[in-house]
């Protein structure tokens, strides 16, 4: 469900603006709006803040970075930090920014050129190394290369489907150098030629680009290279890339040095400046009058309270809290919250993936929490494989201790493996049919039917179908309940006579299947009669699509059916390549493997069509997304210390 959200006005002295904004940001539950818009200027003329220093914290922000950047952090916070940053807190905002630029004058400089250093010695090893590889190439040719003075060398390395290149070449060298050059052409290894050319250098930039506009690989040494034995350019690279390598563990030092001496300090004016920056940044939100600041914003009601609690006893009766008169229309302007039981909240995250319900929306949430395991159980359905995406998912999270996006990946399997685990136990399976192979187990006779997979396909299909059934009406209750809240005539009928429409074509095929009586035709008619008249008043002639739409939308609930099929003969096929082999170790590792791409398969697909068939099945009926996150004015607590 989504928190009942109060519109709130904080109003104040203007002196105590910044404490209240510093006791706000740490609060952390009122998601702002600009003051200066929201209020009258009729009513009171307001002036919307405009902090001078933000910009300049940014610019601190930014080259801190950079010198995070160059120094070797070691990937957390050490010993120090917690003393930096207590030491920081008790400064004030000025002397935190005069102290930042301090220690930006002391380093900003050294870690640029050392960085700088670093990087252009990194390089030269990268030519150096590639200046070798080039001369290993050629030396078979090293006779023929030339010792002339006013000559430049140059080589060209071209593929052998390529070799009619050489001629194109040739005959332009005629031209641009009036005859004046050499090419000898040798092959390098079975798929490359290597063309050497001489040519007087007055010719150089011409002959550069023409080799340049026909895309050919071109290789120029260096003219002190030139006219040197082969071993002698060889010693003359090994002896450069000795000396840059010397010289980058010096760097590497150096910057290892100032990293202990400095990473831990900067880190944590990096996190006190962000903090700083922060507030600065939602400063436009606030508002002053000529003795008196306000602040506008949503708050969810069951804090209200305690905010006035916490103002009054920081400030007294000196600032307020009041919680505003809204309308219907400014109901609209309200953020969203979940408030959800803790096993629906990991499954808000499948509702981040797109943009929020309305404010008077239905949350969906618990729809996805209630189906999405059961879809996922019935597909994947087997003992084995739930037992291990439980196992795994509890590594990830206690184990592994993952946070954010994994850990609700991590919550989701393991709600999700336990109806896997009940479903397997229904259809008899553990990792395919090894489990009624070993005679542990066997499928369920319930009903009059066996819930072998293989062998009770159409009554598969009808629980697919019938879940499909189900979830689509969900879907057009959530959007009545929708349509009625927000007051939509239209939409209220479209929804109410597909709901009668579906009802009616499921009672036809119930009566043509046998199942339901002949007697069913008369409330069969009434309802198509009086369903489609709502439909065509809430959507007009297309209406009539959108039935079709609908049917097709539950016939899309086969895929429950048909994906658990394909695991389980990809698991039975396992079993039978295990024992297929002479060597009974071969045929345990090749079962294992086919398993563990089941496994892996089996967390993914279902996945994928679960949310599939909620956000485009069932969502289709009665989603909006038409509202704004809900959003408060806070520190990030997820903002990691470490990361530069």
């Amino acid at each position: 469900m989504l928190l009942k959200m109060s519109r709130v006005q904080i109003v104040g002295p203007k002196e105590q603006l910044q404490r209240v904004i510093d006791l706000l940001y740490h609060e952390g539950s009122v998601h702002l709006e600009n003051a200066a818009e929201a209020v009258p200027r009729e009513e009171i003329p307001l002036t919307g803040l405009r902090p001078e220093r933000s910009a300049e914290i940014a610019e601190i922000l930014s080259r801190m970075k950079e010198i995070l950047a160059t120094l070797p952090g070691g990937g957390s916070v050490g010993e120090s930090y917690p003393e930096a940053r207590s030491a920081l807190q008790k400064m004030s905002r000025d002397e935190i920014i005069t102290e930042a630029k301090g220690v930006i004058r002391e380093l900003e400089v050294t870690t640029r050129d050392l960085a700088a250093k670093k990087r252009e010695l990194t390089l030269n090893v990268a030519t150096l190394e590639r200046y070798a590889k080039v001369l290993d190439v050629i030396q078979p040719v090293e006779r023929e290369l030339p010792m002339l003075e006013g000559f430049e060398v140059t080589i060209l390395l071209i593929q052998k489907e390529y070799s009619e290149v050489l001629g194109i070449i040739r005959k332009e060298l005629e031209t641009i150098t009036k005859n004046r050059f050499e090419m000898i052409s040798t092959s390098v290894d079975p798929e490359t030629l290597a063309a050497i050319l001489v040519f007087n250098k007055q010719y150089s930039e011409n002959v550069h680009s023409f080799i340049y506009s026909v895309n050919v690989n071109e290789v120029r040494l260096p003219q002190e290279y030139m006219g040197r034995p082969f071993f002698e350019m060889f010693e003359i690279i090994e002896e450069r890339k000795e000396s840059a390598r010397a010289e980058i563990n010096l760097i590497d030092e150096r910057l290892a040095a100032l990293s202990k001496a400095w990473y831990q300090k900067i880190t944590a004016f990096r996190e006190v400046l962000q903090d700083i920056h922060d507030e600065f940044t939602a400063f436009s939100q606030f508002a002053t009058s000529e003795y008196t600041f306000v602040i506008m914003g949503w708050i969810p009601t069951k804090l209200i309270r305690h905010m006035q609690e916490m103002l009054k006893g920081t400030f007294s009766d000196t600032v307020v809290l009041n919680e505003l008169r809204t309308s219907w229309k400014d109901m609209e302007k309200a953020p969203t919250c979940y408030d959800n039981p803790r096993w629906v909240k990991p499954f808000e995250f499948i509702m981040n993936l797109i943009s929020p319900p309305g404010y008077r929306e239905m949350d969906p949430s618990p729809v996805i929490a209630i189906f999405f395991p059961l879809f996922f159980g019935i597909m994947v359905g087997d003992i084995g494989y739930g037992l291990v995406i439980l196992a795994l998912a509890l590594v990830l999270k206690y184990r592994m201790k993952v946070t954010g996006f994994l850990e609700k990946v991590a919550d989701i399997l393991m709600i999700s493996s336990i109806p896997t685990i009940f479903f397997g136990f229904l259809f008899g399976e553990f990792f395919g049919d090894f489990g009624e192979i070993m005679g542990w187990i066997h499928p369920v006779h319930l009903f009059g039917i066996t819930w072998n997979r293989i062998e009770a396909m159409i009554p598969m299909l009808i629980i697919a179908i019938g879940l499909g059934v189900i979830h689509i009406v969900v879907g057009l209750v959530a959007g009545i309940y929708n349509a009625y809240v927000v007051r939509s005539k239209k939409h209220l009928a479209e929804k109410c006579g597909m709901l009668l429409m579906v009802s009616g074509i499921i009672l036809l095929v119930g009566m043509l299947a046998g199942a339901i009586p002949e007697a069913a035709m008369y409330p069969v008619v009434a309802l198509i009669v009086i369903g489609l008249p709502l439909i065509l008043y809430g959507t007009g002639v297309f209406g009539t699509i959108e039935i079709m739409s609908t049917v097709g939308n539950i016939l899309s609930y086969a895929r429950l059916m048909a994906i658990g099929m394909a695991s389980v003969i990809l698991a039975m096929v396992a079993n039978r390549l295990g024992v297929a082999f002479d060597i009974l170790i071969i045929g345990i590792i090749v079962a294992i493997l086919l398993h563990a791409l089941n496994v892996i398969l089996a967390m993914f697909s279902p996945s994928i069509h679960a949310v599939r068939l909620h956000l485009v099945e069932c969502f289709s009926k009665f989603y909006g997304g038409s509202g704004k996150a809900y959003c408060p004015f806070r520190r990030e607590p997820e903002l990691n210390p470490a990361q530069p």
